[in-house]
């Protein structure tokens, strides 16, 4: 690789091997890093806009501050990734491996997610507000005081997953996967949650639940709450310790 420059954007670099490299504040602006490998290199603060990063491989791999805006890293595999305070709004993360990794305090605005995998990553205070997360697995997850209003996680998967003061106002939750979560002071205001499974959850209250949008019979709820239906659109919520 060419040392004596950090400028290379634009450049077609498929399959390239930047194993262990040091890339601070390299410009790969819209480069073409398809397949590439970056395992354990350090991209602190690099710039990647609109970089095709499709199944390319960066595990353990520090992107701290870097930018991805836009980027295309769908089915790319980031396990254990240091990614905190990064920009990846409008990035394409579709089918990727983010297991373990660092995601706090990131701007994930309108991301692409879907069907990607972020098992026990974290994502303390990370902004995925009007993100595409249906179908994600998000099992074991940290989203302590995420923004995720208005994303939709269809069919996600967030057992075991710890929600603390997370805000889902909007969001739409329909048959997602919330057993064993911890929803401690998390915002489920105007939240579409039509096939939700809270079995086991902790910390809901029917405060929490209170102007949810739900049919009769179509949540699982924990034991802690009772849903009492007085017709076909009317209930009464009701939690073990009232």
């Amino acid at each position: 690789m060419d040392s004596s420059t950090k400028d290379w954007s634009g450049k077609e670099l498929i399959g390239k091997d930047f194993n262990g490299q040091d890339l601070v504040e390299f410009d790969f602006s819209e480069a073409d890093l398809t397949e590439a490998t970056l395992n354990e290199a350090d991209c602190t603060r690099a710039m990647f806009y609109r970089a095709r990063l499709r199944n390319a491989q960066a595990a353990k791999t520090c992107f701290r501050e870097a930018n991805l805006e836009g980027a295309n890293l769908s089915h790319a595999l980031f396990q254990e990734a240091d990614c905190t305070s990064v920009d990846l709004e409008g990035a394409d993360l579709r089918g990727a491996d983010f297991t373990r990794a660092d995601l706090s305090h990131s701007n994930m605005t309108g991301i692409y997610m879907s069907e990607a995998t972020f098992v026990d990553t974290r994502l303390i205070e990370a902004d995925l507000k009007a993100g595409d997360l249906h179908q994600t697995n998000l099992s074991g997850a940290d989203l302590t005081g995420a923004d995720l209003r208005y994303s939709n996680l269809e069919g996600a998967d967030l057992t075991g997953a710890k929600l603390h003061g997370a805000d889902l106002t909007g969001a739409n939750l329909s048959r997602a996967q919330l057993k064993q979560a911890d929803l401690l002071n998390a915002d489920f205001s105007d939240c579409t949650i039509i096939g939700a499974d809270f079995s086991d959850a902790i910390h809901l209250s029917c405060t929490q639940i209170e102007t949810s949008l739900f049919e009769k019979d179509s949540v699982t709820f924990p034991s802690s709450i009772k849903i009492v239906w007085s017709s076909e659109t009317e209930y009464e919520c009701r939690c073990a310790t009232e």
